[in-house]
């Protein structure tokens, strides 16, 4: 029996670092991600930037004019150089090439721990639509492509919302940071979730399978939900 207490932890054998998203958009069927850019401002400023309800759970208060929305993103664009953020564009409909919400990911420890962040700023017409699932399923996917171990999710704990969709997408609650930070002057407990990179094979088949047009009736209606999908996968196994 060996004497080191680390012999139990799996010893991790792909060593390369993860590589951080370029400069090309990620098109599906339903959607393209494109980098974000003040060409995108407008068309996020009326999807997002005027309903003050979308900002509840962001962590800053929402701008009461167009120019300072300007101003406000051209800030979070350059927030941080470990940073990628993504305009989301369905591709057809009547909201057809018009920035409807925001992407992201945050990747700082790429060349030792290999871990991401992803997050979502949706307005409301992007918000339970299949554009809005296969935004998520794209950069999700990139960022495994690029060698990341583990994505994460985080969010306030009474988001009930995030809460869901981070499950439905196949997040795995990991537990609470209690009273982890202090939003808008009230306290905030943030929860955990993740996936990491031996479930996303799992994940991703189930989210092509859902996104699948054979899914939809032709009222545009699912046939299968996501999580009915993964869960039989894993039956499978």
């Amino acid at each position: 029996m060996s004497d080191d207490p680390l012999s139990p932890a799996v010893v991790v054998s792909n060593t390369k670092p993860a590589g951080f998203p370029g400069p090309e958009p990620l098109t599906g069927q339903h959607v393209t991600l494109e980098r974000l850019t003040p060409k995108h401002f407008a068309d996020l400023y009326e999807n997002i930037g005027r309903d003050a309800d979308l900002w509840v759970w962001w962590p800053d208060e929402p701008v009461s004019t167009a120019s300072a929305f300007d101003d406000y993103m051209t800030a979070f664009v350059n927030l941080s150089a470990d940073l990628v953020m993504y305009a989301v564009i369905p591709l057809s409909g009547s909201n057809k090439d018009k920035a409807l919400g925001l992407a992201f990911a945050l990747s700082e420890d790429r060349s030792s721990n290999r871990v991401a962040e992803l997050g979502l700023f949706y307005g409301h017409r992007l918000g339970k639509t299949t554009a809005g699932t296969e935004a998520a399923f794209l950069l999700s996917d990139l960022m495994f492509e690029l060698n990341h171990r583990r994505l994460a999710w985080k969010t306030n704990s009474l988001n009930s919302a995030s809460r869901k969709a981070a499950e439905r997408m196949g997040f795995v609650y990991e537990g609470t940071h209690r009273q982890d930070q202090i939003n808008k002057g009230r306290s905030r407990d943030t929860v955990w979730y993740s996936i990491i990179d031996s479930e996303w094979p799992t994940c991703k088949k189930a989210f092509q399978m859902w996104l699948d047009d054979g899914n939809f009736d032709e009222q545009e209606r699912q046939r299968s939900r996501l999580e009915e999908i993964r869960d039989g996968l894993r039956k499978d196994v």
